[in-house]
């Protein structure tokens, strides 16, 4: 069987909830940056881990509570259904 490194297996296994919030930071830098005071986080996991109320989703938003921030999910059904997570300041 041929060997893996650590940095290998950390990209098999794919972002944790740390890696997300880290991403929502940058995220949250620029929206304030430029005067905003939420924004609206898409994507699978901040989408569908979110409908699903997953622990990796409750991490990731533990987070950014326990650095001040108010996170709620968004979820609205129409022709469509619109989903996703907010963040506020």
């Amino acid at each position: 069987m041929a060997k893996i490194t650590a940095e290998e297996a950390r990209k098999l296994s794919g972002i944790t909830a740390e890696e997300y919030a880290d991403g929502a930071f940058e995220l949250i830098r620029l929206a304030a940056s430029s005067g905003k005071r939420e924004i609206e986080l898409y994507g699978e996991f901040w989408e569908r881990d979110g409908y699903s109320g997953t622990p990796e989703w409750k991490q990731a938003c533990k987070i950014l509570e326990d650095a001040g921030f108010k996170v709620r999910f968004f979820y609205e059904e129409r022709q469509f259904v619109n989903m996703y997570t907010i963040v506020e300041w």
